[in-house]
C-alpha cells in the first residue's frame, strides 16, 4: 500500500505559507494583485506558459492582472466609436511611456522629427538620452506642411514623428490627420502625446497615429494621488514584437496599486473634463477682455492661431490655457502671490486649479533663444483649470490682477 503523504504543519509553517482566498462572489471594484509572481501546478505547465508569452501570467514585470485591466480600459477609450483594435501598456510614469514608445521603434542613426517646443522633460529626454544614443532630433513647425514634406524627403532616416497636441505650454494644436497622412506616405511612424486632450477630447489613433502616449498622472487619474503612464497602439505586430518586448525588459511597469488608483479616477473622466473644459473656456474669455492680460493661449478662442484645427479634431477645447501678464517677472510674482484659489505646482489635470511658471519651472532646461522664439516669456503663466465655481476663479484672478 502506498502511504499517502500529508505534510505536517507547525505554527511557523502556517505563518509562512501563502493564504488562499476563497472568492464566493464577484468583487464590485477591480481587485489589486500585489504579487511579484504567479504559481504553476507543474513544471510542464510552467514550461508551456513561459514559451507562450505574453499570455498567462508568470511574473508581474511581464504583466499583472490589475495593471493589464487598466491598460486595456485606456486602450479601448482611445478607439471608442471605431472598429480599430487596441493594445495598451501601463508604465510607471509618463516619461517612462514616452521612452518606451520611442525606444521600441528607434535604433542608432534614426531621426525623430518633432516640434520646437515640447514639455520640458520630453525635450531633456531627447537631448540627454536619445541623442547620446545616436538618435538625431529635428525640430520644425509641424503645421508647416511644405517644410515637413521637404524634411521627410531629404532625411530618409526619419523614423518617427513625435507630436504633442495641444503643445505645452502655448496650446497650439497640431493637425493630426495631415501629419499622419504624410508620415504613412513616407513610411514614418507617428507617436502622439495625448495627455492634455485625453481620449475624451481627441483620439489620435483614429486620425492614423501609430502610438499614443499618456501621463496618466494628469487627467486620466485626475486627483493627484497616482503617478503613471500609458502606451497605446492599434498595431498588433508593433505591440507584441516591439512594445511589449521592451516593456518586459525595461521593467517600467506600473504598480498594481497605482493602476487601481488610475482606474478609480477614470470613472469620472467625462464628468470632470466637461466641467473643466467649460471653466477653462469661460476663464479664457475673461482673460481675453482683461486690461492686464496681453495674450491668451487657448484653442477655443477664435483669435487662437490654431482654433480652426482644434475645432476640427477636438470634441471640446481642453482645460489648459496660458496667459501673458502685462508686466515683468517681479510683477508676475506679486500677482500670483495674491491668488487664493490657485496652487503653484508642477503638474496639471487635477480637480483644483493649478498654475505654473513655464520659463523657470517646466521649461527651465529649454535654451533661452528657443523659449523666446516660442513665446515662453517671463510673463507667461500656465493654468490647469479645475472644478471650482467659475465665478470664484474669475473673482480670484480679478483681485490678484488689480493689485
Amino acid at each position: 500500500m502506498v502511504k499517502k503523504h500529508k505534510a505536517k504543519k507547525e505554527f511557523e509553517t502556517l505563518c509562512a505559507e501563502n493564504t488562499g482566498a476563497e472568492i464566493l462572489s464577484r468583487p464590485h471594484q477591480l481587485p489589486i494583485y500585489p504579487t511579484a509572481a504567479f504559481c504553476f501546478d507543474s513544471l510542464e505547465e510552467g514550461i508551456e506558459i513561459f514559451a507562450n508569452q505574453p499570455g498567462v501570467h508568470v511574473y508581474s514585470r511581464y504583466g499583472n492582472p490589475t495593471v493589464e485591466a487598466v491598460a486595456s480600459k485606456i486602450a479601448k477609450l482611445e478607439v471608442m466609436g471605431s472598429d480599430l483594435p487596441s493594445y495598451g501598456l501601463l508604465t510607471s510614469s509618463g516619461m517612462a511611456a514616452i521612452f518606451l514608445g520611442l525606444d521600441s521603434i528607434l535604433r542608432t542613426g534614426d531621426i525623430i522629427l518633432t516640434q520646437p517646443i515640447l514639455y520640458g522633460g520630453t525635450s531633456e529626454l531627447f537631448e540627454k538620452i536619445f541623442q547620446k544614443n545616436g538618435i538625431k532630433i529635428i525640430n520644425t513647425d509641424l503645421n508647416d506642411n511644405k517644410n515637413v514634406i521637404t524634411l521627410l524627403k531629404n532625411n530618409k532616416n526619419i523614423r518617427a514623428i513625435f507630436i504633442e497636441t495641444p503643445v505645452n505650454p502655448t496650446l497650439e494644436i497640431v493637425d493630426l490627420l495631415n501629419i499622419c497622412k504624410l508620415a504613412k506616405l513616407h513610411k514614418v511612424l507617428t507617436v502622439v502625446d495625448n495627455t492634455f486632450s485625453t481620449p475624451y477630447l481627441t483620439q489620435p489613433l483614429q486620425f492614423g497615429a501609430d502610438i499614443v502616449i499618456h501621463s496618466t498622472t494628469k487627467y486620466l487619474h485626475g486627483h493627484g494621488a497616482s503617478t503613471g503612464g500609458a502606451v497605446i497602439t492599434s498595431n498588433r505586430k508593433l505591440f507584441y514584437e516591439k512594445l511589449w518586448v521592451s516593456y518586459k525588459l525595461l521593467g517600467c511597469i506600473a504598480s498594481p496599486f497605482e493602476a487601481w488608483l488610475i482606474d478609480i479616477g477614470l470613472k469620472t473622466l467625462p464628468q470632470r473634463m466637461n466641467v473643466q473644459c467649460q471653466n477653462a473656456f469661460k476663464l479664457a474669455q475673461f482673460f481675453n477682455s482683461h486690461p492686464k492680460i496681453i495674450k491668451v493661449n487657448y484653442p477655443g478662442l477664435n483669435t487662437h492661431s490654431t482654433h480652426r484645427i482644434a475645432k476640427k479634431q477636438m470634441k471640446r477645447f481642453g482645460a489648459m490655457l496660458s496667459i501673458e501678464i502685462k508686466g515683468n517677472l517681479i510683477q508676475v510674482k506679486r500677482i500670483l502671490k495674491k491668488l487664493k484659489l490657485c496652487t503653484i505646482a508642477p503638474t496639471l489635470g487635477e480637480t483644483s486649479t493649478l498654475i505654473l511658471h513655464p520659463a523657470s519651472m517646466s521649461h527651465l532646461k529649454t535654451p533661452k533663444h528657443i523659449k523666446e522664439q516660442q513665446g515662453i516669456k517671463d510673463n507667461l503663466v500656465r493654468i490647469s483649470v479645475g472644478l471650482e465655481n467659475i465665478n470664484d476663479l474669475m473673482n480670484d484672478w480679478d483681485y490678484a490682477l488689480s493689485q
